[in-house]
């Protein structure tokens, strides 16, 4: 959402079945609007995954793994759009770089779908208009 490209829908914390039969634990559907947006969004969440790890105090190599295991259908995704090696570095550059200024909003977020179990993209959108103050509290 940060990226002005993209629109998150809906985020769950609960089990559920794609259409295709896939079983999963959480589920976030966001829409795109351009190719560079999407790349950035299939790399930012093992990105924030890992600096949140790291940032608790948590970080192990056997969690890292954990986490590149969770984000395998991101990188396949990845590589299905066909974009070039360059693309995929910017788009990866971009996400760091906005991973970096919205953090504490980002934290914000995840708690409020941590407590809440679901959110829609209105939910988000407010919580991005509103901020969040330095102590992590809604504005």
């Amino acid at each position: 959402m940060a990226t002005g490209q993209a629109r998150v829908i809906e985020c769950a914390l609960e089990p559920g079945t794609a259409p295709d039969g896939t079983r999963f634990d959480a589920f976030t559907e966001v829409r795109w609007q351009t190719p560079h947006a999407y790349l950035a969004l299939l790399q930012a969440g093992s990105m924030a995954q890992e600096r949140w790890l790291r940032e608790q105090g948590l970080w192990t190599a056997r969690r890292d793994l954990a986490t590149q295991l969770a984000a395998r259908h991101s990188r396949a995704a990845v590589q299905a759009t066909a974009a070039s090696q360059d693309e995929i570095e910017l788009a990866a550059a971009w996400a760091q770089e906005l991973l970096d200024r919205h953090w504490t909003l980002l934290l914000h977020c995840a708690s409020l779908l941590d407590r809440r179990g679901h959110l829609y993209g209105s939910h988000l959108r407010k919580a991005l208009r509103e901020g969040v103050q330095g102590g992590g509290q809604p504005l």
